[in-house]
């Protein structure tokens, strides 16, 4: 115990084993479990039949199956590598990580496993059963029911493999089997159950195929691992519209219920409204709220009324798929289930209204695509099932329509665009270190106490009210990327000084932080990590500002916009905005009341050292797609309803070193880069090898770096339309082309499949258009391009897990040709936040805007 203190007390931080009481698991430790559901999409099949499709949508693009397949037989060959060792009973070091799949597809979930024969008598035992292990039949088990209680129809370990003992191990081969085996499966099966139209009561044709039962795979993958916990994958190219789960088109032009009975989250009063004309949700600011804000929290019985009010109309179904969402996550939360949702729905082709044959001296290209013409999924209410099991929400929004692979640079020419992204994806939630089954907690010393997790409703499940003592966050699930936020309060009676020994600091008392985390890891050990943090207390306002960290502040004020928005009594995008304007307005006024700052002239903006980029951060923060406005005159609405849940969702977990880029984006210029630029550079220290032994950690975190191109500000001023830019938001690479670059200088940096062709834009046909699959070309400029992408999703890391999970997603590269029809080319341009962007002003009127403020509120107090 004395060795265990003396390191906690030099480095801050120390981590041990524990066992007996602190196992809260009743099954036991949470097994190495990768479950993957799948909805199955036949080859070459379009979606044009949906039901509840807006009047805009039209056939979607979507994941390939064959490539789903490959990418799980990917990950788990990263598994087979990658398994950690463990002593059994007899102490022998095994492997156990366990893999499984199965396919949902229109009214049905197939389980696909292997039938072993029965023992022969008369054989040798053993040679008997290297016979069975090699002869094994395909068998699928058929769940039909996905409406009132699907579950999973199989034992665990049926219809999973170990894939722990190598890539050599029979189970490693049957697992191989199965996945080349259930494609021709699921063909059978489709053949065999023909899309049979149906007719409701308002005598509109449903297709069958455009059904999608993902609820009910969701209820599958919690049944099959109730007993030993895991990871669950969900793999869908739309939302649940089936069955148990199945969600109701919210954003479609749909009119109102004649009568409904719920209640808006902390409200207590019976609604009633009568059936209008059909509007659009994204007029109104209440009715575009409703959007983002999942099921879970925005219905729920009306208090007094039984749970059967909810009847057979749209608004009682979202009642009832509300209630499954919550249930199901609570019951994932307590069996330490992480339940991960991959979505790859992309946009869809929509034929120019105004579109006409192209001359036929012309290589035709793909039709005109309409901006933003996306199927709803519903992303607010499947992220919160995601954010209470602690897994990940991944929207893979660019398709093989305007996606560029960007590959290893090794002739890598594995499957398409939207496979690499689906592989990389599947790879940061399987590949990364992680714990499960853990619990947060943070002590403070006297004067001082926990006021509330930030946001209101973080990640995770909160354990108590905090009143006597500070609340427990459990996570089923952590990792490099886990941030937990809390704010602080002074406590009645004031800071003590604790330190002892006779010292006369009663000037500056000390406080004391302990965080600790309790979780288990891949082996079933049971740890706790113990950080403990002591702060110089100060009465000079001055001190205070300058030891403020910006990517902290940053954080912080996300989290709490974020809890101004979910405020169940005065939540909008408004009053959300108008407070990020006014802590960063009284910030700044303090600073000039309480410090030097007071002596400077009134006319000057005074700003801290450490926070000279907050009004940026602020105004970036407004106009990004958390809280900007969608609606604006003449345009698709943007963000729409699922984007800004989506961003939501990943804001609840912002961390420090990612508060201020995911805001602000980084532009950079790729074309006349000078001559080091994308060059890999060994620091200096590396290179002589001029290392004391001291400086080893140091050292450790030291790598060779790309020098990356000179960086602008994201404002309009700064493109040229002869120029190539690339843009970093942190969800995304934008590649900018200017209209007026000339095909041989993008070649440079582009690989495309087919010829350049012809695409007709707002009316007029526009030449050389890359058609067919793009990817990074094998050039001098395309291996640059691909290193600076590369030294980007590191982000400085000292280690590659930790750059694994840095960035909310796996970054995709997007292209952006000006002028030629390309989709996202109004989505980078509001991202150009130094701009006037929708409502708000460009960043120096800005300044001038919280400079009246601080000088009106410096005044008045």
């Amino acid at each position: 115990s004395n060795g265990t203190f003396d390191a906690a007390t030099r480095c801050g931080t120390v981590e041990y084993e524990v066992g007996g009481a602190y196992y809260v698991r009743k099954e036991g430790p949470v097994q190495n479990v990768h479950l993957y559901g799948v909805e199955y999409v036949p080859p070459n099949s379009t979606d044009v039949a949906m039901a509840d499709h807006h009047h805009h949508h039209g056939s979607i693009k979507s994941h390939g199956w064959l490539e789903t397949l490959d990418t799980i037989r990917e990950v788990g060959r990263g598994l087979s590598i990658t398994a950690p060792k463990k002593e059994d009973k007899d102490g022998t070091l095994v492997s156990d990580v366990r893999i499984g799949v199965f396919a949902f597809y229109q009214d049905m979930l197939i389980f696909p496993y292997l039938k072993r024969p029965n023992p022969r008598v008369g054989v040798d035992v053993s040679q008997d059963r290297v016979e069975q292990e090699m002869d094994v039949e395909l068998e699928v088990a058929i769940m039909p029911d996905v409406t009132d209680d699907p579950f999973c129809p199989l034992p665990l370990h049926m219809w999973t493999h170990n894939v722990g003992n190598g890539l050599n191990s029979i189970e490693w081969k049957h697992f191989n089997r199965v996945l080349d085996s259930f494609s021709e499966l699921m063909e059978r099966l489709a053949s065999e159950s023909p899309s049979i139209p149906t007719t409701n009561n308002n005598s509109r044709q449903q297709d069958l195929s455009a059904r999608n039962c993902g609820g009910a795979a969701l209820a599958a993958l919690a049944s099959a691992l109730h007993d030993s916990g895991g990871r669950a994958t969900l793999i869908t190219t739309r939302r649940p519209n089936h069955g148990l789960g199945g969600l109701r088109d919210r954003e479609g032009n749909q009119p109102q219920p004649q009568r409904v009975q719920y209640a808006l989250a902390g409200q207590a009063q019976q609604q009633r409204s009568r059936v209008s004309k059909k509007s659009n949700p994204y007029q109104r600011a209440p009715d575009e709220q409703r959007l983002f804000i999942p099921l879970q929290r925005l219905v729920k019985p009306t208090k007094g009324l039984p749970l059967n009010i909810f009847g057979v109309d749209a608004e009682c179904n979202d009642g009832r798929a509300g209630l499954f969402y919550r249930e199901l996550g609570e019951r994932c939360a307590r069996q330490r289930i992480c339940v991960d949702i991959v979505v790859t729905s992309s946009l869809v082709n929509m034929p120019s209204a105004s579109s006409s044959p192209a001359p036929s001296s012309m290589n035709v290209g793909p039709r005109s695509v309409h901006p933003n013409p996306r199927e709803f999924l519903d992303v607010a209410t499947l992220a919160e099932l995601c954010r209470a099991t602690c897994g990940d929400f991944k929207w893979l929004r660019a398709g093989n329509e305007c996606g560029v692979k960007v590959g290893n640079g090794d002739n890598d020419n594995r499957g398409s665009f939207t496979g690499e992204q689906l592989r990389e994806e599947l790879k940061r939630s399987a590949l990364a270190y992680s714990g499960s089954d853990a619990v947060f907690k943070l002590r403070c010393s006297h004067g001082v106490q926990v006021k509330s997790y930030s946001p209101t409703l973080p990640v995770g499940t909160l354990i108590g009210d905090g009143i006597v003592n500070s609340a427990e966050l459990e996570l089923s699930n952590l990792d490099s990327s886990t941030s937990v936020a809390v704010l602080l309060e002074h406590k009645l009676g004031g800071v003590q000084d604790t330190r002892g020994g006779g010292r006369k600091c009663i000037d500056s008392p000390m406080v004391f932080f302990q965080a600790a985390t309790l979780y288990t890891t891949l082996t079933g050990r049971r740890r706790v990590r113990v950080s403990t943090l002591g702060l110089v207390t100060t009465k000079v306002p001055a001190a205070v500002y300058r030891s403020a960290d910006l990517g902290t502040v940053a954080a912080i004020m996300t989290r709490q916009a974020i809890s101004d928005l979910d405020d169940p009594n005065e939540g909008s995008l408004h009053n959300a905005q108008s407070k990020v304007f006014q802590k960063c307005v009284s910030i700044l006024s303090n600073y000039r009341l309480y410090t030097t700052a007071k002596s400077s002239p009134v006319g000057q903006l005074i700003l801290p050292e450490s926070l000279q980029l907050l009004p940026l951060f602020c105004l970036s923060l407004r106009k990004s797609r958390l809280f900007r406005n969608s609606s604006v005159p003449f345009k698709a609405p943007f963000p729409t309803a699922d984007e800004r849940a989506y961003h939501i969702f990943y804001g609840r977990m912002i961390s420090p070193n990612m508060s201020l880029q995911c805001v602000h984006p980084n532009l950079f210029r790729v074309s006349d880069m000078r001559m080091r630029d994308g060059e890999w550079i060994t620091p200096p220290a590396l290179e002589t090898n001029r290392i004391s032994g001291d400086e080893q950690v140091t050292a450790s975190s030291m790598r060779p770096v790309c020098q990356l191109p000179k960086s602008l500000n994201p404002s309009i001023a700064c493109l040229d339309e002869e120029g190539m830019y690339l843009l970093d938001d942190r969800f995304a690479f934008y590649l900018f082309i200017g209209k007026d670059v000339p095909e041989e200088k993008w070649r440079e940096l582009l690989s495309v499949s087919t010829a350049t062709g012809a695409q007709r834009v707002d009316g007029q046909w526009v030449n050389n258009v890359p058609m067919g699959e793009l990817s990074i070309a094998s050039t001098e400029a395309g291996h640059k391009l691909r290193n600076i992408l590369k030294q980007l999703r590191r982000l400085n890391s000292p280690n590659l897990t930790l750059a694994m999970n840095l960035r909310p997603s796996y970054a995709p590269l997007v292209l952006i040709f000006v002028g030629r029809g390309s989709v996202y080319e109004e989505e980078m341009d509001s991202l150009l936040v130094d701009d006037p962007v929708g409502r708000e002003k460009s960043y120096v009127d800005f300044l001038c805007d919280v400079h009246k403020a601080v000088r009106e509120k410096s005044t008045t107090e």
